[in-house]
């Protein structure tokens, strides 16, 4: 609480520094400041963005301080942040040689480099500044990683930041850091690791929970990501994303009574936010509740007449009440407003299906492959779809096209499988059959509600030996 309060003043103190100086601009004066509250000035003004003012400020420091490589250093700031890098490192280059120490030029120096994807001079121009580096190593570490999280080289940052944590294990913002960066790379038990380090040195850190929350779902550990998130909400119990979260992970595990508790929570919070309101009608619709799911949907889109997410779940609830032709209507407009989502195409497919437009459907499922083609949902209604039409053949050359990327999806085998038997290929069948069931145990029997009418006792006898 002391770091807090002593911030809040030095914050303080610069913003009366400032006002002096620009109370002096207004009337006329020459504003004189030690070198130390000039670069405080300046920083603040690149701090809030404002460019221009921060120009100004350097160009009066300048003047009354010709020779401060401090404020030098601020004018090369100011052209780093105008993208003028080659010009930055040419007035770095002549600083360097007055300076025979000067870690901070060779800091900014490899941060031109970076923005000019100089990748390999801005490792030379950091590992100078680091030897160079009389203060703290530890903070210059964690700003030379910035700058590569910054231009998501998050591994480059990694290796800084390790460096950090290696001279300081116990610093919140390395650990954090650590956690962000390998979250981002995928290495999410490292992640874990130092974001659980966090809350050992600050358990009431929301951030902290919220993250592990983020990683845990990743991961697929749903029941400890609502338990994070829990913590989170607990810490600052106006955490919305949190909230929002952890809505959005019960509604993954099924728990819809919970999640709608934890939407009508945050809709308290922010009325006005109409995805809030879809969330909402997507829960009831799934607990076929669906008056309440009408009801939330309508009123997101009272709030936002162009929400397609709303339009969507009118169209599905259409169709769960046995209405396709009015979902046909709804989804349509869903699609006018966002006409490559993906799971709007899904949903029009379905619709196409039910109203027997099998053709129609076949287009839709088609352009949602287009859509995400790394997805397996669409190839499967495609397949299903093909196969309902008796286009045998046509089925087992989409799974011929795809069984590589989708080796791992299960329906698809279980699809061109009964293609397969349907086209007097038993043997061909079974081994597809085979490979499905090493995948889950349940292919056999799907297979069996596709084709219920089989008879053939010999095919049946292989099917029982798998």
């Amino acid at each position: 609480m002391n770091e807090d309060r002593d911030f809040s003043f030095g914050y303080m103190s610069t913003i009366q520094m400032v006002s002096q100086y620009e109370a002096l601009l207004r009337q006329g004066k020459n504003p004189f400041f030690d070198v130390a509250d000039f670069e405080r000035i300046i920083e603040f003004y690149f701090e809030s963005d404002n460019a221009k003012r921060a120009a100004e400020a350097i160009n009066i420091a300048s003047q009354i301080h010709p020779y401060s490589s401090e404020i030098q250093l601020k004018r090369i700031e100011l052209l780093i942040v105008d993208g003028n890098y080659r010009q930055a490192i040419q007035h770095l280059n002549v600083l360097i040689k007055i300076e025979s120490n000067c870690s901070e030029a060779y800091y900014l120096k490899g941060q031109c480099h970076l923005g000019l994807n100089e990748f390999e001079m801005a490792e030379i121009a950091f590992d100078k500044a680091l030897s160079d580096a009389s203060d703290d190593r530890v903070d210059l570490l964690c700003r030379i990683a910035s700058l590569y999280q910054d231009i998501t080289e998050f591994n480059s940052a990694i290796s800084y930041l390790v460096e950090a944590y290696g001279i300081d294990n116990h610093s919140m913002h390395i650990n954090f850091e650590l956690g962000y960066c390998y979250e981002c790379v995928g290495d999410y038990p490292l992640s874990i690791k130092h974001y659980n380090h966090c809350l050992d040195i600050n358990p009431f850190s929301s951030d902290a929970w919220f993250n592990l929350g983020l990683v845990y779902t990743r991961t697929g550990d749903f029941e400890k990501a609502v338990e994070a998130y829990d913590y989170a909400i607990a810490v600052d119990p106006m955490n919305s994303a949190a909230i929002h979260n952890k809505a959005n992970t019960l509604v993954t595990i099924g728990k819809y009574h919970e999640a709608i508790d934890e939407l009508t929570e945050l809709i308290a919070y922010e009325p006005k936010n109409s995805s809030l309101y879809v969330s909402m009608g997507d829960c009831y619709e799934r607990i076929g509740n669906y008056d309440k799911a009408m009801a939330s949907y309508l009123k997101g889109l009272e709030i936002f007449p162009s929400c397609a997410e709303a339009y969507f779940g009118i169209g599905i609830v259409k169709l769960r009440t046995m209405q396709p032709h009015l979902a046909l209507d709804y989804i349509n407009k869903a699609l006018a407003i966002e006409p490559e989502n993906y799971d709007f195409w899904l949903g029009m497919a379905r619709v196409k299906y039910e109203v027997n437009k099998i053709d129609e459907a076949l287009d839709a499922y088609r352009q949602a492959t287009i859509l995400n083609p790394d997805e397996p949902e669409a190839y499967i209604g495609l397949a299903e779809t093909l196969l309902y039409k008796e286009s045998f053949a046509d089925v087992v050359e989409l799974y011929n096209s795809i069984a590589d990327r989708f080796s791992q999806t299960y329906p698809l085998k279980v699809i061109c499988a009964a293609a397969m038997y349907l086209q007097n290929k038993p043997n061909k069948a079974v081994e597809l059959l085979k490979g499905a069931k090493m995948i889950d145990s349940a292919a056999i029997d799907e297979f069996f509600s596709i084709l219920p009418t089989v008879n053939d006792e010999y095919f049946v006898s292989k099917l029982k030996l798998l």
